[in-house]
């Protein structure tokens, strides 16, 4: 069942109120003794109060889109399930030569892996899409430039294919050729439920930094012609997922070239990170790049409306200095949501395009 749409806010709405309506009937009609009554009134405002927070959750959900099907919320994975029952052929799954096999995810194509990481012990789901020229003769000696896609927290890494579309937007800026062919790779970066790691390695926790550079990355160019040099790389993000995808490229710059943030941030705020002062200073962006330099390209994106990132990308241009390079964009109304990051999108896939065709990047 989908938690997004009208049929459930409605059914909230429409709950909350026959509830209410209820225990106001209900409440004048009490008999016994008094303590009784107090506690059957108790009672009703309780169920009226669950009511109106499930209400305003659902609307909250509605407008932001944080979890879109209850395997969302609970943290299960109808699609990992389905996985571990694949052969090599069954439903269109994908057995690489390296062993993994890549279960069908939705209809563009894309496919999903639960993965564990050699370095890290993290297991996850991790999304993989081949552009249509993967499998042309042409091109079977091609390796191709990959783009990491990072989520926001709380809230699944698949909402890039299913509430943004990436595929079939970069399908579009490939047909007009303002994009080239690039394999999209989607890693689950709340590696531990309810945890917010802000894509930080966790001292005595989660190393959700190393998953996302080494390990992810690994599996990748170990089971598809990706490129491995750091200049066929790039990351992309959005909320959080902005920060960490600016994250991997200024604190690996042998491994991304470039990064774009779509209304993302520079500073950790999960407390995580934020209770150890040592390591909110090694993973403040802002901070790091008044240190260093490194040659990456970063673009960031943001929206007056949504006040906080249009003020990050304004501290992030006044810190970075050559060779580090930062293309901004910052549009006059939207607040924080998808459909914003949907605008943004297009934009920001030919960008990146651009910078991983560079003939400028050294290639292998």
């Amino acid at each position: 069942m989908s938690l997004l749409g009208v049929p459930l806010l409605v059914g909230t709405i429409v709950l909350t109120i026959a509830v209410t309506a209820a225990s106001v009937w209900l409440g004048g009609r009490l008999r016994g003794s008094a303590p009784s009554q107090a506690v059957r009134r108790a009672g009703l405002a309780l169920a009226c109060q669950v009511c109106a927070v499930l209400t305003v959750a659902v609307v909250v959900n509605d407008q932001f889109e944080f979890y879109a099907t209850w395997d969302d919320l609970v943290g299960s994975d109808s699609a990992a399930g389905s996985f571990a029952s694949l052969t090599p052929h069954d439903q269109h799954g994908l057995r690489t030569a390296a062993g993994l096999t890549f279960a069908p995810y939705g209809e563009d194509g894309v496919r999903v892996v639960h993965y564990t990481g050699p370095r890290t012990h993290i297991g996850a789901d991790v999304y993989v899409w081949l552009p249509p020229q993967y499998g042309l003769p042409a091109y079977r000696h091609t390796r191709f430039p990959a783009i990491e896609l990072l989520p926001g927290y709380p809230g699944p890494v698949h909402n890039w294919f299913t509430m943004l579309d990436v595929t079939g937007l970069l399908r579009h800026e490939m047909a007009r050729g303002e994009a080239e062919p690039a394999i999209l790779v989607a890693p689950t970066m709340e590696v531990v439920p309810g945890l917010d790691t802000d894509c930080t390695d966790i001292p005595g926790g989660p190393a959700a930094e190393t998953w996302a550079a080494e390990d992810v990355r690994d599996m990748v160019t170990a089971n598809f012609r990706a490129r491995r040099d750091g200049a066929g790389w790039a990351a992309m993000g959005y909320s959080e997922g902005g920060f960490c995808a600016v994250k991997l490229a200024v604190q690996h710059p042998r491994q991304y070239a470039a990064a774009v943030s779509l209304s993302g941030y520079f500073t950790p705020t999960a407390p995580a990170v934020t209770r150890s002062p040592g390591l909110l200073r090694a993973n403040d962006l802002l901070q790091v790049l008044t240190r260093s330099r490194p040659p990456v390209s970063l673009l960031v994106m943001g929206t007056r409306q949504d006040a906080d990132t249009a003020a990050d990308v304004t501290r992030l241009r006044d810190v970075v200095r050559a060779p580090t390079t930062v293309a901004s964009s910052v549009l006059p109304s939207g607040g924080h949501n998808y459909g914003v990051w949907g605008t943004m999108l297009s934009p920001a896939l030919r960008w990146v395009s651009h910078e991983l065709s560079d003939p400028r990047r050294a290639r292998s």
